[in-house]
């Protein structure tokens, strides 16, 4: 069933022949937009709510095409690179600087796709999802284009598409709630257990995100899995991930995904004009996890790593 009063919003990606991100094979949709701004991101492409110009400097002519096409004058020469004023790119309909590029410095990053099209794309992909995989909603933060992912979810529920979302949870309430009669599996990631060490290295507290986290353990039906980022460092000391275990008992789920830091997102960050810091803090190792899953399972907790998350 297809609801012909469907609109749109706006994604950066989608991927198909995904294997850890929900139950058999998946395709993955990318949201523009997220409420959170974590140093070690590896989509940063997917913060920003709209389009944006990406810029790799390594590529760039100088020839200024691109400063004579932006009609909003957002881009201007410093030295042997541009520099970019993003904040116009809300309203901007032609990107007619990424137009202009003709070394492909500067691409367009997202783009607006009604559900319509959306539907098509997935089901393109169906026949390949064996009898147990569906569609996976990340980002960027899902959630914070409520109505669009509302629309995504319904549509797949009622075609009889699987359906999960990955989420940081750092949302109105009120914009989860609107999607969970069409949801199956939620991915729920928790940081760190301190609002001042969330803030640091997210730009946000955690409150609303714990608050939901017990609303959703109360309300959601289907599966609820707890993910945590392993920033060595940050949030890997024994008293936290005790507080950790502690605040996932207490919402009577026993579940929790670990996801070890990796770095492979950071080239990207200089394409949106944001600076990367996390290269500071090490890769987790294998022991490392093992390590952590032992603590959690001590506690009662089953604890997966990486993606040995059963499906």
């Amino acid at each position: 069933m297809v609801h012909p009063e469907l609109n749109g919003g706006f994604i950066f990606d989608i991927q198909g022949f995904s294997l850890h991100d929900g139950p058999g094979c998946r395709t993955l949709i990318f949201l523009k937009g997220c409420s959170l701004h974590c140093e070690w991101c590896s989509n940063p492409e997917g913060i920003r709510p709209f389009p944006e110009p990406l810029y790799n400097p390594s590529k760039c002519l100088l020839d200024d095409l691109c400063i004579r096409a932006c009609p909003s004058s957002a881009i201007t020469r410093s030295g042997n690179v541009l520099e970019i004023d993003r904040e116009p790119c809300r309203t901007c309909t032609g990107f007619y600087c990424a137009e202009a590029c003709c070394s492909s410095a500067l691409k367009k990053g997202g783009d607006f796709i009604s559900t319509r099209e959306l539907m098509r794309k997935i089901n393109r992909d169906r026949q390949y999802w064996g009898a147990s995989g569906g569609i996976t909603l990340t980002g960027g933060e899902p959630f914070v284009q409520p109505e669009f992912t509302r629309d995504i979810l319904k549509t797949c529920y009622d075609s009889l598409i699987h359906t999960a979302v990955e989420t940081c949870g750092n949302v109105p309430w009120a914009d989860i709630e609107m999607s969970l009669p069409w949801l199956e599996w939620i991915f729920y990631d928790l940081k760190h257990m301190d609002p001042d060490q969330h803030k640091a290295m997210t730009g946000s507290g955690n409150r609303r995100i714990l608050a939901n986290a017990k609303k959703l353990a109360q309300e959601f039906p289907g599966r609820l899995v707890f993910r945590m980022p392993v920033i060595p460092g940050y949030n890997d000391d024994p008293s936290h991930l005790k507080r950790m275990a502690e605040f996932i008992a207490s919402t009577g789920k026993e579940e929790i995904n670990l996801l070890p830091l990796h770095h492979l997102g950071r080239e990207k960050h200089s394409l949106t004009g944001r600076a990367y810091y996390t290269q500071e803090y090490s890769v987790p190792s294998r022991i490392d996890l093992t390590g952590i899953q032992d603590l959690f399972t001590s506690t009662g907790i089953t604890c997966y790593i990486g993606s040995d998350t059963p499906f």
